[in-house]
């Protein structure tokens, strides 16, 4: 049984355990904001923080991050973006999800996105927007499988690869 929320403070070893999952690959499919050197209550307080919309970077909107947990290990996490700004609503979306590489293939991602999808709900979006590049079909069935429809292929400028605009509405 997979459970998705925030992170709170007894979960900083699987954080870390989480995080060392990911060594060989970019840091931010697991975390946005953790750097080397930061204390896990400093991160907390960070990610609190973006989720009420308190001293975000330039650029950032309003997120939760939610973790993907299953026998108390995070398989994976789900970032909500609360509203799209212009660059999100290109490439990015309102929801961005990743599930470790010992993880994949074992149906996470698509109940990681479906209970992300509640959250959505649950802080009033209506209609959610998530992209993956077109060659990820694992993704692109994800999605769908999670009532997303396709609107279109785009170029996505700065990764210089195809990707795809799916359109989620939550009833």
């Amino acid at each position: 049984m997979l459970e998705l929320r925030q992170l709170n403070l007894q979960d900083e070893e699987a954080f870390k355990k989480g995080f060392a999952e990911w060594a060989n690959e970019d840091p931010t499919w697991i975390s946005f904001i953790w750097q080397d050197g930061m204390t896990f209550e400093k991160m907390l307080q960070l990610l609190e923080d973006e989720t009420k919309g308190i001293n975000l970077a330039p650029g950032r909107v309003a997120h939760t991050m939610l973790y993907g947990f299953v026998n108390g290990e995070i398989v994976g996490r789900v970032s909500v973006r609360h509203e799209l700004n212009d660059f999100l609503f290109q490439r990015g979306g309102n929801v961005g999800y990743s599930v470790a590489p010992r993880f994949r293939k074992k149906g996470y991602a698509t109940e990681m996105l479906r209970q992300g999808l509640l959250y959505c709900k649950k802080i009033g979006l209506t209609e959610v927007l998530i992209t993956c590049e077109n060659e990820n079909v694992p993704s692109c069935k994800v999605i769908e499988k999670n009532g997303g429809v396709f609107e279109n292929y785009f170029l996505d400028e700065r990764e210089q690869v195809i990707a795809r605009r799916y359109w989620v509405t939550l009833d």
